[in-house]
């Protein structure tokens, strides 16, 4: 993969990684005035390194420093700029494709970002990371302060991909029986990763309540959960578009156990009502058939 560089990108990427081996101690050099790419690259680099040493110097700073690597800096064999990825960042995200796929998979969505505004290239991403070093930045943040802040971003950016791939793993195990999945008390996953396995409703009983999850292909199809609103006991919230029912949530939560109906009930009454629906989508299928075979 890292053929298709030329090199002094491929230069800069054996800079990293060598960077990243190395005993402490070890400093990352970046230039004073901190910008989006100085910022993020010095903040993953401590996430990766948390014992190094932030030093910030002018632009047109030399650094030879064998035990430093300086991001976002062009002169002296430890500068790292990233110019044909786009960034410093960029190129750091990328090396961590082969060290840290987790860290890559989190980042690599703002990597393209900061390879766009780095690069002067425009960007329709709602949040823009210059933009938040630039707000950083008037409120008179220190470089140190607005690096620390990038940080903290990162570390949730990647905790939460964490998370992603711990639930993704753990809806493998949940079981679909009559197009609805139940995750278990306790049990953290995300139901679009049921959707994705086929799931049509999902269900969850939890210290915030019960809730029902549609699927958007139900949705699409004009099935919405709207339609059980009559059959939920008092207490119960039907959001106006269909797509969820809850007695409690994470937001006002709710004992489940005065929901009025139980957890095997809801899941009898959620899959009548889908069978309910396949059963007439199937006779409307026979007669178009019939009428075919009419013609």
């Amino acid at each position: 993969m890292d053929g298709k560089y030329d090199p002094q990108t491929l230069t800069e990427i054996e800079k990293v990684k060598e960077w990243l081996n190395k005993d402490d101690p070890i400093s990352i050099v970046t230039h004073q005035k901190v910008d989006a790419d100085a910022a993020f690259s010095a903040a993953l680099l401590k996430i990766l390194r948390p014992h190094a040493a932030w030093v910030f110097v002018r632009a047109d700073a030399v650094i030879d420093d064998e035990r430093s690597i300086a991001v976002d800096l062009s002169n002296g064999e430890s500068a790292v700029k990233g110019l044909e990825i786009g960034s410093a960042f960029g190129l750091i995200v990328h090396v961590m494709k082969d060290i840290d796929r987790p860290i890559y998979h989190a980042l690599r969505r703002w990597a393209v970002q900061l390879n766009k505004t780095d690069s002067g290239k425009h960007c329709k991403d709602n949040v823009v990371l210059a933009e938040l070093v630039k707000s950083w930045s008037l409120l008179k943040f220190s470089d140190a302060k607005i690096v620390s802040r990038a940080a903290e971003l990162l570390v949730g950016k990647i905790r939460s991909e964490q998370n992603f791939q711990k639930q993704k793993n753990a809806a493998k195990s949940l079981s679909i029986n009559g197009g609805v999945a139940i995750i278990p008390e306790g049990t953290r996953v995300k139901a679009s990763h049921l959707f994705k396995r086929g799931a049509k409703a999902v269900i969850r009983q939890s210290r915030c309540g019960q809730c029902v999850n549609l699927s958007r292909e139900m949705q699409e199809k004009g099935i919405l959960l709207n339609e059980l609103e009559n059959l939920l006991p008092e207490g119960w919230f039907v959001h106006p578009q269909g797509f969820m029912a809850c007695f409690g949530s994470v937001k006002a939560p709710k004992d489940y156990r005065n929901s009025g109906i139980s957890l095997d009930d809801l899941t009898t009454v959620v899959k009548t009502w889908i069978k309910s629906h396949e059963n007439a989508d199937n006779f409307a299928e026979a007669l178009l058939a019939r009428a075919e075979v009419s013609n």
